[in-house]
């Protein structure tokens, strides 16, 4: 863990810190990143994150492919359904990582609320042992998500016995739909693994990310996640929070931003619509009320509901509401508190308050 003093602050940090893990890095091992905007996130896949979830994995799936056949054509595999889920926001038993430390940096840093430190995972997977998009042992793992609830791994070490389990063959039954010729040779171990899948490239998002997934089995039964090796993690290395944007428009001058990150043309508009934004807000309509409230405390440097009321002639409850509206329009502000409480104008300030990218990464 990483004292308060030496949470990293800008890229070139970043970079140091790797740099010096280089050396703590086994023989045949391969990196990848995760970043975590918190760093209380659990290093768990979204579908373990809610118990309602997790109990309806084999129904979500169902519904959202019924509900959009198109998306879906063709001889795509579970794992290759999982990881399409995943892209458009379903809760999956996959975790996205990344080859690149920029990308796990860029979110990691991205602004939420809270104010945690965020956090940069850093893992090895023996090269050996990293599968692709085709493995057997994959199209197994993915499977678990088609099966009910309930499923749990029988305890039975004989190989033969194991694949002769009622629940079992229903496993082996999937699988065959993506595999016709699998023969039943489940192994026990591999339903209880994580395993580090290289993606079929067949989107921008997951190339220009450089992305993987982490495929979680289950642990003995479907509720609960297979743990990551500890090994398999290598340090946790913590971004302070108070230097996010600061990092990500460091980010952005290496060619890293929503737009690059998320090449989809929604991602883009987005992104350009608020390099474009004008941090001056755009001309209100003012009814009759809230006008004269408005012009009443632009005559004084701050007045009481009965002030206004005098000035204006209006009922109290007239101003009142009227001080609602304005107050939600960020034109007046409250000060004091209670029957001292005065209201005065927000004074609009000269310059822009935020730069565009500043604003864009406060919503995002």
């Amino acid at each position: 863990m990483q004292s308060k003093d030496s949470r990293i602050g800008a890229i070139s940090t970043f970079l140091q810190q790797l740099e010096h893990l280089k050396g703590d890095v086994p023989k045949g091992q391969q990196l990848y990143f995760r970043g975590h905007a918190k760093s209380s996130y659990e290093l768990a896949p979204s579908i373990y994150r809610n118990r309602g979830w997790i109990d309806n994995e084999a129904t979500m799936l169902k519904e959202v492919v019924l509900r959009c056949p198109g998306e879906f054509a063709g001889s795509m595999s579970t794992f290759q359904t999982l990881a399409r889920l995943q892209h458009y926001g379903l809760p999956t038993r996959l975790l996205d990582v990344t080859t690149n430390p920029l990308v796990a940096l860029y979110f990691a840093c991205q602004i939420e609320d809270g104010g945690e430190d965020a956090e940069v995972i850093v893992m090895s997977f023996d090269v050996k042992e990293v599968k692709y998009f085709d493995s057997d042992t994959v199209n197994v793992v993915a499977n678990l998500s088609r099966r009910p609830s309930d499923f749990f791994v029988p305890d039975i070490e004989n190989l033969d016995a194991f694949n002769a389990d009622g629940s079992i063959k229903l496993l082996h039954h999937d699988v065959c739909q993506d595999r016709p010729h699998f023969e039943p040779k489940i192994r026990r171990a591999d339903l209880q693994r994580v395993v580090c899948v290289r993606p079929r490239l067949e989107n921008p998002r997951i190339i220009r990310q450089e992305g993987a997934f982490l495929l979680f089995g289950c642990n003995g039964v479907k509720s609960r996640a297979a743990p990551i090796p500890k090994s398999s993690v290598l340090t946790k290395l913590t971004i302070n929070r108070e230097r996010k944007r600061l990092i990500l428009d460091q980010l952005e001058t290496l060619g890293l931003s929503k737009a690059t990150l998320f090449p989809e043309i929604d991602a883009v508009a987005f992104h350009v619509k608020g390099l474009y934004a004008s941090s001056v807000a755009a001309p209100v309509a003012l009814g009759a009320n809230q006008q004269s409230v408005r012009d009443a405390l632009a005559a004084r440097p701050s007045a009481s509901s009965s002030e206004i009321a005098s000035a204006t002639g209006l009922s109290m409850n007239a101003v009142v509401r009227a001080l609602a509206t304005l107050r939600t329009l960020g034109l007046v502000e409250g000060v004091g508190f209670r029957r001292l409480a005065r209201w005065r104008l927000v004074v609009e300030q000269a310059g822009p308050v935020e730069s565009a990218h500043d604003k864009l990464l406060l919503v995002n």
